[in-house]
């Protein structure tokens, strides 16, 4: 059962009477109904067309927790989300690098080159993205982390045909993001502990995580590995030197090295090969 009050007919603005919002999910704290309401409620500060929640524990596959699909999107785009390219997601990665729980723009948060890969693989980065190129005019997150060191984070879409988020939208999430945040922290307190893992789900993600480390085995050295995986997930040749703390000529020299010895000759197409080998061996470790 929902319980609800009801709401005026207003949105966010300078009366925005934001108590009444917080009594409706008060009254579904503990209910499976609960992440429709917290989701109802922040739509009643900003418009958006998608909105998902994804749980991240260190060792695992990310959790799909809440879908918040517009009906004409297609639910397939989750699933290469889920079996492996969540790790070149910029949410992901700030998870695994331990981001301080907040509100964030992605852009503020994703590398410098990422969205070149957005506009070329668009259904692979982010599981909202239709597979019309450029189709998201921004995303943005709330990460809470609960006691047990794991990671909720809902993601707030706009479609192209949308501007950004404004200032003053962004402002006011801002404003109840840490109502939001302790929300999304205590009803999924147990993420983390293990329960909702089984071990299959566990044996799968490992395997991914050991296929994305060991992309490029035996062709490439140790050093060109660590670079393609930090230009998989968006970074400039500038932002990769700063990251192994050497030059960006010397990086240069590493991507030419990696695109001869695996036959492509561009970013997009290395990316497509990590795809497209990433999807034939998770076919093959979920058909043992």
């Amino acid at each position: 059962m929902v319980s609800s009050v009801k709401r005026p007919a207003h949105r966010a603005g300078s009366g925005f009477d934001w108590y009444l919002e917080i009594s409706n999910i008060i009254l579904n704290i503990d209910l499976p109904s609960l992440p429709s309401i917290l989701m109802d409620s922040i739509k009643q500060i900003i418009d958006f067309e998608h909105a998902v929640i994804f749980g991240y524990c260190e060792g695992h596959r990310p959790t799909f927790l809440f879908d918040g699909f517009s009906k004409r999107h297609k639910m397939s785009l989750v699933a290469p989300y889920l079996n492996g390219s969540y790790l070149v997601d910029p949410f992901y990665t700030a998870c695994v690098d331990k981001i301080e729980p907040g509100l964030y723009r992605m852009s503020d948060i994703a590398p410098d080159k990422f969205y070149e890969q957005v506009g070329a693989h668009p259904g692979y980065i982010s599981p909202c993205i239709s597979d019309d190129p450029g189709y998201l005019s921004e995303e943005i997150g709330v990460f809470a982390r609960t006691e047990h060191g794991a990671y909720i984070v809902i993601s707030l879409m706009r479609p192209h045909n949308a501007p950004p988020f404004s200032s003053a939208e962004f402002s006011w999430l801002a404003r109840i993001e840490p109502v939001i945040r302790s929300v999304m922290e205590r009803y999924w307190n147990d993420l983390g502990t293990g329960e909702q893992d089984t071990s299959s789900t566990a044996c799968l993600s490992n395997f991914v995580d050991s296929a994305f480390e060991s992309f490029g085995d035996p062709v490439l050295t140790h050093r060109e590995r660590e670079v393609a995986r930090l230009v998989l997930r968006g970074h400039s040749s500038e932002s990769i030197a700063v990251y192994l703390k050497i030059s960006p000529s010397t990086v240069k020299i590493h991507r030419r090295n990696i695109y001869s010895k695996l036959n492509i000759s561009s970013q997009s197409e290395l990316f497509s090969l990590f795809i497209d080998i990433l999807s034939t061996a998770t076919e093959t470790e979920t058909a043992i």
